[in-house]
């Protein structure tokens, strides 16, 4: 609990910094009022998400875990969310898109339910796909997840020091699995309220299961040699040699703006379900006009990992993946807040109709 006051402590920090004494003035909603200028700050130092060559043949070799194996490790919205994180961590080529993909998305999901899509994902264990928008507990699985540590036992000639470094990681890894089983709520029954207050809580499990590992895991990437290193670093794509400085400045802006506009379409597309739904009257503008404004603003900040690099080594890669999880967390505490307010100025058939959302 203290981590967690530090850290949202340390967001509000930062974001007062970052606005200047003029605008870092917070609401009663807890909505950043100058969430676009760290964005457009940060629009400078795009990262490349993987669409090289090199990238894309690696992708043939990348493993990934199935939903079936390591059961719900996130928000309904979510449920591969700390695969997600592992993957990142080491092997953002296969990872990056889908770890940095997820933003307001999973906040939408939680007010007004998630889509119905089936999983895609390539088990390595040739499972089948699975439904990948689990509400509930019941496929939370019970059993020791093995991955990803066994495709580093099977790619990476290990000393007897080096093994006994990755079995160390490894039982961190279950254990943080297993924390965030726990932490698993039903919301499949729960109003659209209460399902963002259960996302929220498995938002934060996901992020203390990042930080639960982290000490393993540097020990056993300082346990390797510079050659083994290479294994798990990331290196930038590099411009193609007809592009100029300001063409790559261009694709990299490309790449952002497909981020944004997901982020958008959710945004738009959880606004235009509460209105559909609940249908404001005129004397309820002022409360609509404030939760559209935290959608928006906290769409910009769930959305600026989209512009950042891509860390070099696995240890970064994880800080950066648990940085993004903070974000979210963050911002799915502030709707909750304006999704309360708002949902306050909603009279009794106004509420029972927004308690029906995603049932």
């Amino acid at each position: 609990m203290r981590r967690r006051k530090f850290v949202i402590g340390a967001i509000f920090v930062a974001a007062a910094v970052l606005a200047g004494p003029a605008s870092a003035q917070f609401s009663p909603f807890g909505i950043l009022g100058a969430a676009a200028r760290p964005l457009r700050e940060m629009l400078g130092r795009f990262g490349h998400f993987p669409h090289s060559r090199h990238a894309r043949a690696a992708e043939a070799t990348r493993p990934t875990a199935a939903p079936a194996e390591f059961g719900v490790v996130g928000p309904a919205g979510w449920p591969a969310a700390y695969e997600d994180v592992l993957g990142f961590t080491f092997w953002p080529d296969r990872f990056a898109e889908q770890m940095r993909g997820h933003g307001i998305d999973v906040i939408a999901a939680a007010v007004i339910g998630p889509p119905r899509v089936r999983e895609t994902r390539v088990a390595t264990t040739g499972a089948a796909p699975t439904d990948s928008n689990a509400g509930d507990c019941r496929n939370t699985a019970s059993a020791l997840v093995s991955w990803p540590m066994s495709h580093i036992e099977e790619t990476t000639k290990l000393t007897t020091a080096q093994h006994r470094a990755l079995d160390k990681l490894d039982t961190a890894v279950n254990n943080a699995i297993k924390n965030i089983r726990a932490a698993c709520r039903d919301t499949v029954s729960l109003s659209p309220r209460d399902r963002l207050a259960a996302a929220v809580q498995a938002l934060w499990a996901v992020r203390d299961a990042g930080i639960d590992v982290r000490a393993p895991l540097k020990d056993f990437y300082n346990s390797l040699n510079d050659e083994q290193k290479v294994q798990f670093a990331w290196k930038q794509p590099q411009a193609s040699p007809e592009q100029d400085g300001n063409a790559a400045d261009s694709a990299m802006a490309r790449r952002y703006q497909i981020c944004a506009a997901s982020s958008e379409q959710a945004a738009q597309h959880l606004l235009q379900q509460i209105e559909q739904t609940v249908q404001p009257r005129k004397e309820q503008e002022q409360s609509l006009q404030a939760l559209r404004k935290a959608i928006e603003d906290m769409t910009k900040l769930v959305t600026a990992p989209c512009a950042q690099g891509i860390p070099e080594n696995p240890v970064a890669r994880l800080d950066a993946a648990d940085d993004q999880i903070a974000g979210l967390s963050y911002a799915a505490t502030s709707m909750e807040l304006a999704l309360n307010a708002f949902y306050s100025q909603l009279d009794t058939k106004q509420k029972a109709k927004f308690d029906s959302l995603g049932r």
